[in-house]
């Protein structure tokens, strides 16, 4: 009998991604209210869990790579870069698509290098990940339908952009952690959280301010319950390399 193939975690947590991004565009194209309500304590909570994700592993990055801090700066303008496209360009379609297919492929495969590296840092930074592509789907269809498209192409467009993008960067990281060093894994490592760092603390911020620039009660608790959560999650995560050496924590190949 054949063996079963099994899915990769990582992949599977990209699924989720794009199933997430999706109910975004349907809350966005039938339950517009709801969605509007709601997006802003979920984007919160999302930033939270992000932004402590990133910060968690950095370090893990630096011991794999000396070039690490570099490689998260890379990964931070390149999605910093995005955003410069998408905001400069508001009345073309083909910029906030780009930027955020982008954004959503990067995404995938933080997935990828996240999960090889460490799964409970994987789950830590897809909680978050995950919860933010609610708010990605809701912005794309926004934007697309703010430069004169129609409900229907702007919901297909948008699910391309900000759901299928997420798990083909998922499956093109597949082969490639397959054949990387400790080294290369570990600038790939700070590319992830440079990219977590710009998501969490300068992408999705923006979109939380309320009257004044002031962010309300129930999005500052639900910032607080993010880091409190991610926190949860990965603050331990390295305890059980600490005596194995300085390069046990990245693992590159193994099952």
């Amino acid at each position: 009998m054949a063996a079963t193939a099994t899915i990769p975690p990582a992949v599977l947590a990209s699924l989720l991604a794009a199933l997430v991004a999706s109910l975004g565009l349907a809350g966005a194209a039938w339950r517009a209210g709801w969605a509007e309500r709601h997006a802003g304590t979920l984007t919160a909570f999302a930033a939270g869990v992000l932004v402590t994700a990133g910060l968690a592993l950095l370090p893990e990055a630096a011991s794999a790579s000396a070039r690490a801090p570099l490689a998260a700066l890379a990964g931070y303008l390149l999605l910093y870069g995005s955003s410069l496209a998408a905001s400069g360009r508001a009345s073309a379609a083909a910029a906030p698509l780009l930027a955020i297919s982008l954004h959503s492929f990067v995404d995938g495969l933080e997935y990828g290098v996240l999960f090889e590296h460490d799964p409970q840092l994987g789950l830590a930074a897809s909680v978050g990940l995950i919860a933010h592509e609610f708010a990605e789907g809701v912005v794309l269809f926004a934007l697309l339908r703010a430069v004169g498209l129609r409900v229907r192409p702007a919901l297909v467009l948008a699910f391309l952009g900000a759901a299928v993008t997420t798990p083909l960067g998922a499956a093109a990281s597949q082969p490639l952690l397959g054949v990387l060093d400790e080294g290369g894994t570990g600038l790939l490592l700070g590319g992830a959280a440079g990219a977590l760092l710009y998501v969490g603390a300068t992408h999705l911020p923006a979109h939380l301010g309320g009257p004044g620039g002031r962010a309300r009660g129930p999005v500052v608790l639900a910032y607080l319950a993010g880091v409190a959560l991610s926190l949860s999650l990965v603050l331990d995560h390295g305890r059980p390399h600490d005596d194995q050496g300085p390069s046990a924590s990245v693992r590159v190949g193994q099952p």
